[in-house]
């Protein structure tokens, strides 16, 4: 079994759709787990929730830089983090994790240093630093820290065998980027259904969410 976040809309809900019934999905609503991802009592309990034998997680749920700075932060970064962490009695050893980032990460310009601190931190600490900062750049830090995060899991939960990867697939029209993709002029038009947006960019890195759920090294 595959858990798949931000199951509900979107590219998660599009994935859904890819792996079938090897997927079980959360969301705030609508899906088979219920987690509020912002709130890490909501996301500590989910482990109750998920069955022993988990093949993967894919962190797809995400908010826009149009949201709150520290709602970005949680959601995008720390929830990952929290997560897995919480799933990791459940997940089989050889098993792998996908964390969908941006590549507006490049932009953010905070050394590795700086990123590991903001890890260490206690999620007070870490919410902390994103107060006062514009959503779009709370946003290019959640996912420049996003992806230390996938390069420091990689490592740490290589001696089990699970690869951690990220992907980075772009603009891609869904519920949320629908109004913060309009609002900085990156992607054209919205078509009538934004989950046929996300299935459209699929088929560009369909074999890559496969293979990171197969044989991908972690990285």
């Amino acid at each position: 079994m595959i858990l798949v976040t931000g199951a509900a809309s979107g590219i998660g809900a599009a994935l859904m759709a890819l792996l079938g019934a090897a997927a079980i999905g959360l969301d705030r609503a609508d899906t088979e787990i219920v987690c509020d991802l912002a709130d890490p009592a909501s996301i500590r309990s989910v482990a109750a929730a998920v069955p022993a034998g988990l093949r993967g997680i894919a962190h797809v749920a995400g908010l826009p830089g149009t949201a709150d700075p520290r709602a970005i932060l949680a959601v995008n970064a720390l929830a990952p983090a929290l997560l897995t962490k919480a799933l990791l009695p459940a997940l089989s050893d050889g098993a792998a994790i996908v964390a969908v980032s941006s590549v507006t990460a490049a932009r953010c310009d905070w050394d590795k240093a700086r990123l590991d601190q903001l890890l260490a931190a206690t999620t007070a600490e870490a919410l902390a630093a994103v107060d006062g900062m514009e959503g779009a750049r709370a946003y290019e830090l959640s996912k420049a820290l996003l992806n230390r995060w996938v390069v420091r899991s990689s490592a740490a939960l290589h001696p089990r065998g699970i690869r951690v990867n990220a992907v980075s697939p772009g603009p891609v029209e869904t519920p949320s980027s629908t109004i913060s993709g309009h609002r900085s002029g990156r992607i054209g038009s919205p078509r009538p259904n934004s989950l046929l947006g996300a299935m459209a960019a699929l088929p560009k890195w369909r074999p890559l969410l496969r293979s990171c759920f197969r044989n991908m090294p972690a990285g």
